[in-house]
């Protein structure tokens, strides 16, 4: 048996300790993932169409899927109580890129329903370290929080149309840039509301849209009703009207910009919540616990924690990691805690993944 083989035998017989081994689909429905994955992640989708014209694609990744199907295994409810599940995987998924293969092997597990957040956190690293410990490896581990952002933001005083914006741009540094200097207010005129009135009441509006599209031979139930164009139209004024102080933005700015080691990084992020009369201090303790175990129960030395990161899935929600060497990524996760409610489910389940890429494991086992 080569020793590839040998590694991957060990990689299943981890999993199998922590979790039930499943079998994705190689082929799967691709409306989820444009909804809940974005339009980033869905351009690197290769798609298919097919008798019927829905839109397939090869699979991308193994979290939606099994979420998905964990919710399928239960009977819809309004009061329906999920049981937890630890669902494994090993298998190719398929995305698009620049250069090289556009399919990768893959492992992880998927932490459904479980109570407690902390423990499942524990239980995710202790797997991602066991496995790269396989590979002979020692990983660089960066942190990032979701949370914290999120919080942030329910705390600042800013518009709220402006608040999602914000956060789908969360990890994305190009674009968060950019919004930011969208919202500066050059002349400090900035309060945070709107600067005036707008110029149509919604039923007047709706009326007009409605006639014009009559008058075009066009559907008032099609694709656009007059009221979601209304809605878009009302949406995009005040946003225009809106603006954000000069405060926040450099606030916003001050804590994206903090990275680095993570005990000294969050230390500069209480001071600056602080400073700005802001309560982080449920979720920065929450990461000081889980640096505290990787240290005392892994032996890690190398933690970095980087306030901008985020994966590029926008289901993600708490605590997000990335394992790394040499500045390759060989395995990412977190929390997505909203996924599965956002897939039907009556209620919000907690759920933690992580995904092991194994090419570049096995890589780094030979550089």
């Amino acid at each position: 048996m080569s020793e590839a083989n040998e590694n991957r035998n060990k990689l299943v017989e981890l999993i199998k300790q922590k979790a039930t081994l499943s079998d994705v689909p190689m082929l799967l429905p691709a409306n989820p993932f444009f909804d809940l994955a974005g339009e980033e992640f869905g351009r690197r989708l290769l798609l298919t169409s097919g008798v019927n014209d829905v839109e397939y694609c090869l699979r991308p990744e193994f979290t939606l899927p099994i979420a998905t199907e964990f919710l399928a295994s239960k009977k819809p409810s309004d009061n329906i109580s999920y049981t937890s599940a630890n669902i494994g995987y090993i298998g190719k998924i398929f995305r698009q890129r620049a250069n090289g293969p556009s399919e990768f092997l893959q492992a992880g597990i998927e932490f459904l329903g479980q109570e407690d957040r902390n423990e499942i956190l524990e239980q995710m690293f202790d797997f991602v370290l066991s496995a790269t410990k396989v590979y002979n490896i020692k990983p660089q581990i960066l942190l990032g929080s979701v949370e914290i952002f999120e919080s942030i933001l329910e705390q600042i005083n800013i518009a709220k149309v402006w608040i999602p914006r914000i956060r789908h741009r969360f990890g994305h540094a190009d674009a968060m840039s950019r919004l930011l200097e969208r919202l500066s207010d050059p002349h400090g005129a900035g309060t945070g509301g709107s600067t005036g009135s707008l110029p149509w009441k919604e039923d007047e509006l709706i009326g007009v849209i409605s006639d014009q599209m009559i008058a075009a031979g066009l559907s008032l139930t099609g694709s656009r009703t007059p009221e979601e164009i209304a809605n878009r139209y009302f949406e995009k004024q005040q946003l225009n009207a809106s603006t954000v102080p000069s405060e926040i933005i450099g606030f916003l700015q001050n804590y994206l910009n903090i990275n680095g080691e993570a005990n000294s990084a969050l230390e500069q992020i209480n001071i600056l919540a602080n400073d700005f009369g802001l309560d982080l201090q449920a979720p920065l303790n929450r990461l000081l616990d889980q640096i505290a175990l990787l240290k005392h129960e892994h032996g890690m030395s190398e933690i970095l924690f980087d306030a901008s990161f985020s994966p590029a899935l926008d289901y993600y929600t708490g605590i997000v990691f990335e394992a790394k060497r040499e500045g390759k990524t060989l395995a990412s996760g977190g929390e997505y805690n909203r996924l599965l409610e956002r897939l039907g489910a009556a209620t919000q389940i907690n759920a933690t993944g992580c995904s092991l890429w194994i090419d570049r494991l096995e890589g780094a086992e030979n550089e």
